[in-house]
């Protein structure tokens, strides 16, 4: 199946979930997780994302989007907010529909240089850093695909009919939510941040209060099983590698898996020049009748 989920940061909870056939398009599925959207909500949308319908339904909502920009867009720059921030007008290639957005270059300490677009275009109230720190924080959601699907082994099924299946879905959410709000306790406990908490350890207690709740048989004695629940959960760490990240580029990646970017023994190091900075490359380019255009 397709699968596209609505992702809380705070929480780290799914708030709402949509699924389909293996051919369907994703584009089909994020507007059905558009109408769940409320006045004032910020949607961080990877990079596939990008297109201006997106958008505008985004905003029809009252809310407002953060996604990178694509690396062979060039919209036209409006007027510069601040270094490496610009206002700018992209265009629908389709019904050639314009939109003003906001478009900033970010760096963030030990990460590649990104390009961000977003509809929040106030650069006093909404700083490039800020922005930049937040969307850093998106990634949770592909660690909660992993999660849901190796730690609780969602791969493999026990229903046989779509309808059994979204059943079963349903009960795998309702676990995630039930664990994920009592690891947001936890981490208020031990005065940590929410991913600094273990979710495999957490799921394993969890198995074990069910077990207490069903052996207990008094109702009241919930409040006491919750507290203990919270208080393991708030032991279980996990080991985070700070500045760490992973090559783009599939090949490269290959061939440090491989070994094969050692150095031989007995031969020279191939003399190469240095490759020049991202932060030296310009930003806009002129045309001939004086417009101005972003770069990736």
């Amino acid at each position: 199946m397709e699968f596209c989920c609505l992702f809380d940061l705070i929480s780290r909870a799914p708030v709402r979930f949509v699924f389909n056939k293996v051919c369907t398009s994703e584009h089909k599925l994020i507007l059905k997780l558009i109408r769940a959207l409320k006045k004032g909500d910020l949607l961080l949308i990877d990079s596939g994302f990008y297109y201006c319908a997106t958008f505008i339904k985004v905003l029809r909502r009252k809310a407002h989007f953060l996604i990178p920009a694509k690396a062979n867009n060039r919209p036209k720059v409006l007027r510069t907010l601040g270094q490496s921030d610009y206002l700018c007008q992209i265009k629908d290639s389709h019904d050639k529909t314009t939109l003003i957005v906001r478009e900033l270059f970010v760096y963030r300490k030990g990460f590649r240089r990104r390009r961000l677009v977003t509809s929040l275009l106030d650069p006093i109230v909404f700083p490039a850093s800020d922005l930049a720190n937040l969307y850093h924080m998106r990634w949770d959601i592909e660690t909660f695909y992993r999660d849901f699907k190796h730690t609780m082994q969602a791969t493999s099924w026990h229903c046989r009919t779509p309808t059994t299946f979204h059943q079963e879905l349903l009960v795998h959410m309702i676990v995630v939510c039930l664990i994920r709000l009592a690891m947001l306790e936890a981490s208020q406990l031990a005065k940590v941040s929410v991913g600094q908490l273990s979710f495999a350890r957490a799921l394993t207690e969890t198995r074990l209060v069910f077990q207490l709740l069903l052996s207990a048989g008094q109702p009241n004695r919930w409040t006491s099983i919750w507290t203990s629940f919270i208080k393991c959960c708030a032991k279980y760490l996990v080991k985070i590698k700070p500045n760490r990240h992973f090559p783009r580029n599939r090949q490269q990646y290959r061939r440090k898996s491989r070994g094969l970017e050692r150095k031989r023994p007995g031969r020279k190091p191939k003399a190469t020049k240095e490759a020049p900075s991202l932060l030296s490359r310009p930003e806009t380019l002129k045309n001939r009748r004086d417009g101005v255009y972003l770069l990736s």
